[in-house]
């Protein structure tokens, strides 16, 4: 791959372009099984269908009992391996007894804090976590169940995976039409769920397109308005104009039902823990970088954990043995420091930084496809993996 490597070496790296290759066809077919225990079973039959009456009335006569009578059960849109809990965002504030107090959880509960409403703090969306460990492996799900009738009908797949303080990144948003008939876009009939921060290039789908359940609609990423601490979606969901807090809690005046499949199984497997991410990787502070090919170029790892050896991932999960990027001859001006911050959060970091040039003599087989990096810790741990893709 590079100037001046032996031939093990690239050899090595050839048999890993094969296998990571081979791999993303797979994920790209690949439809997984049900996220959460009895959603293979439960059927939503589009029961709005059935109504004959004034549908705005209905709807205004009581918004809640509409909700819970009409909208479907969503489950969680990750598979259940992926996922890591939901990010610590507050709830309600207005819903509060005593107004004025920020730190409001849904349902009182101190490590439930999803979803806040207020002028000062807006978040108006649950956080779904999944590991940086598995970075460009998390699949976002079609959360909508069997027989709903469910179109793409927005999707933004151009923003690169780094982080920047405004955006939605890359996005992603669907429809489900309540009655079934799609050609009904009456506000009333329409039920929205919407994605941020989707990976670039990872979308599968685009507007126009009918999706099915259990569908894999794009991966995780990191693009727009993200955080040092976890990758997650953002996800909205929307009924009427109104967004909806989909946990049903003591402060939630929106909802008499939960709108998520079985909640208590949701939060059973919610962790609410960030330890294990802030062992994440980030290269040129992104996760996939483009490089160009007979160029030297600059490469700065960082991770929240000391770097002791930079390894090349064989494209099964694992590493290419005996290989360390560090002891490679031909790097130049390899540098090592580390600094302290405190994040929006007031939480403090130690980032751990290493960089050098490398010059970049591609072999044509490997051209526009994606080499893995990850960083091995002293006491032998290995983070999540980053990716280069070198252009002609």
């Amino acid at each position: 791959m590079h100037h001046c490597e032996n031939k093990r070496s690239r050899a090595s790296i050839t048999r890993q372009w094969i296998w990571v290759t081979a791999a993303i066809l797979a994920v790209a077919s690949q439809v997984p099984a049900a996220a959460q225990p009895g959603f293979e079973d439960y059927y939503f039959d589009s029961p709005l269908r059935h109504y004959q009456g004034d549908v705005r009335t209905l709807y205004f006569n009581d918004p809640k009992g509409f909700r819970a009578t009409y909208l479907p059960k969503t489950r969680i849109p990750l598979n259940t391996e992926d996922y890591f809990g939901i990010w610590n965002y507050l709830n309600h504030k207005d819903s509060w007894p005593r107004s004025g107090d920020p730190l409001i959880p849904y349902d009182n509960h101190s490590r439930k804090k999803t979803y806040v409403t207020d002028q000062g703090n807006p978040h108006d969306a649950v956080d779904w976590l999944v590991s940086f460990r598995n970075w460009g492996q998390n699949e976002v799900i079609n959360p909508f169940p069997r027989g709903a009738v469910v179109e793409v009908t927005s999707v933004n797949d151009v923003n690169p995976d780094i982080p920047d303080n405004w955006s939605a990144g890359n996005s992603l948003d669907l429809v489900c039409y309540l009655d079934g008939d799609a050609t009904n876009q009456s506000s009333f009939n329409k039920y929205q769920v919407s994605f941020w921060h989707l990976k670039q290039h990872s979308v599968l789908v685009q507007p126009g397109d009918f999706v099915q359940f259990g569908q894999v609609l794009a991966q995780v990423g990191n693009s727009g308005l993200t955080g040092l601490e976890v990758t997650h979606i953002h996800t909205r969901y929307i009924h009427y104009g109104t967004r909806l807090d989909p946990f049903k809690g003591r402060w939630n005046k929106n909802i008499q039902e939960s709108l998520l499949f079985d909640q208590a199984w949701v939060e059973h497997k919610t962790n609410y823990h960030t330890t294990e991410n802030r062992k994440h990787l980030t290269l040129n502070d992104a996760f996939s970088v483009e490089m160009p090919n007979r160029s030297w170029n600059t490469y700065v790892f960082k991770a929240f954990s000391e770097i002791e050896a930079i390894r090349v991932g064989d494209g099964q999960g694992g590493i290419e043995p005996g290989y360390d990027v560090l002891a490679n001859p031909n790097l130049r001006d390899l540098n090592r420091k580390t600094s302290n911050f405190i994040d929006n959060d007031g939480k403090r970091h130690t980032l751990y930084e290493v960089s050098f040039r490398w010059y970049q003599d591609a072999h044509p087989s490997v051209i526009d496809k994606d080499i893995e990096f990850l960083i091995e810790t002293p006491d032998g741990e290995r983070s999540n993996r980053v990716f280069v893709v070198v252009r002609d």
